[in-house]
């Protein structure tokens, strides 16, 4: 009996300090909703949308989907978060490089005939890459909710 006890006992100390050391559900959380802010942050800085800085946008969200897909995560929910959130910021980021075409576009036609149909095409690029960054923009903060509400879950 004395030797089950001991036995249970040490097992239970083993995953204790096996599970202990692992980072904790409350880190993960941090580590990933911090690196989301930083996203957010870009897109809520921007104050002109010219072709140079929408570019430089695109780019440096698809830095914070590398960031975020580099985090090394144990929760599995969290994971799902991570694979969610990074398809999201990378789908951002196409968002805003199109657009980037596009104003570059509209503002490189000649005034002709040819000229006007091309600034039509980038002016319709223009809204669909535009409706789709809202699109994404709205899946994205549906996430951050669900993660949010997933990370003040004890």
């Amino acid at each position: 009996m004395f030797r089950k006890l001991k036995i249970i006992g040490g097992t239970i100390l083993i995953y204790l300090s096996i599970s202990g050391c692992g980072p904790s559900k409350v880190s993960q959380c941090n580590e990933l909703i911090v690196t989301i802010n930083k996203g957010n942050t870009l897109v809520n800085a921007e104050n002109s949308f010219d072709a140079a800085t929408t570019n430089q946008l695109g780019g440096d969200l698809e830095a914070i989907s590398q960031e975020l897909e580099a985090l090394k995560l144990e929760d599995e929910t969290l994971q799902q978060f991570q694979k969610d959130l990074t398809q999201t910021f990378k789908e951002l980021s196409q968002a805003f490089v199109q657009m980037s075409l596009a104003l570059k576009t509209s503002t490189q036609v000649e005034a002709s005939l040819e000229g006007r149909k091309k600034f039509n095409q980038a002016k319709n690029q223009l809204t669909q890459a535009g409706q789709q960054a809202n699109k994404v923009a709205t899946q994205k903060d549906i996430l951050l909710d669900k993660l949010v509400t997933y990370c003040q879950d004890k």
